[in-house]
C-alpha cells in the first residue's frame, strides 16, 4: 500500500519512528517497507541506537532523526543534582533513581566533555550531530530564544 501511494504522489518521502522494544526488527525491515529515514530517540544518555539501529540505517543508506537530543531537559544544563519536576511535568513520571543517574551523568560529562565556553545545550546537539550516521536532530523549543540557541549549535556561532 505504501508502495502504491508513492507511485500515486500522495507519499514523498517515508520514515518510520521506532521507540522501544522491536526498534532492531523495525530498523532492520525499514528498507523493504519503502523507508527512507528513522526517528530514534538519541543522545548522550541514551546511545542503545549506535546499537541496535545505527547498524542498519548505514547498511541500508537510512537517515536518521535523533529526536529527544537534549535527554528531555537533562542535557540542557538547567538541571542539577537533586532536582525535582512538578507535578505535570513529564519528567514527575520518571523513576526517582533514574532521574538521580541522569543527573549524576550530566555532572560527570559538564566536568569531563564540555568545552569551556560552550552552553550544554549545543554540545549535546553536536555530540548527536557528530555521528555521521545521523543526518538530523529534533530538539524542542518553548520560545525563540531556545530556537536561536539550538540553531547556533550547529553554526558553532554560540547563539551571539
Amino acid at each position: 500500500m505504501l508502495a502504491q501511494q508513492k507511485r500515486a504522489g500522495k507519499i514523498r518521502h517515508l520514515g518510520v519512528s521506532i521507540l522501544g522494544k522491536g526498534s532492531e526488527f523495525q530498523a532492520r525491515e525499514a528498507k523493504r517497507v519503502g523507508a527512507e529515514a528513522l526517528q530514534v530517540i538519541y543522545n548522550r544518555l541514551d546511545r542503545r541506537p549506535e546499537q541496535t539501529v545505527f547498524p542498519h540505517a548505514q547498511r541500508d543508506q537510512l537517515g536518521i532523526l535523533a529526536r529527544v537530543p537534549l535527554a528531555s531537559g537533562f542535557l540542557s544544563g538547567k538541571y542539577k543534582p537533586g532536582a525535582t519536576f512538578p507535578t505535570g511535568d513529564v519528567r514527575a513520571t520518571f523513576e526517582v533513581e533514574k532521574i538521580r543517574q541522569n543527573l549524576y551523568e550530566v555532572e560527570k560529562i559538564r566536568a569531563s566533555e564540555l568545552p569551556a565556553g560552550i552552553p550544554m545545550s549545543q554540545w549535546a546537539l553536536r555530540w548527536c550531530l557528530r555521528n555521521p550516521v545521523v543526518s538530523a536532530v529534533i530538539p524542542g523549543c518553548k520560545d525563540p530564544n531556545q530556537v536561536i540557541q539550538n540553531a547556533a549549535a550547529v553554526s558553532g556561532s554560540g547563539g551571539d
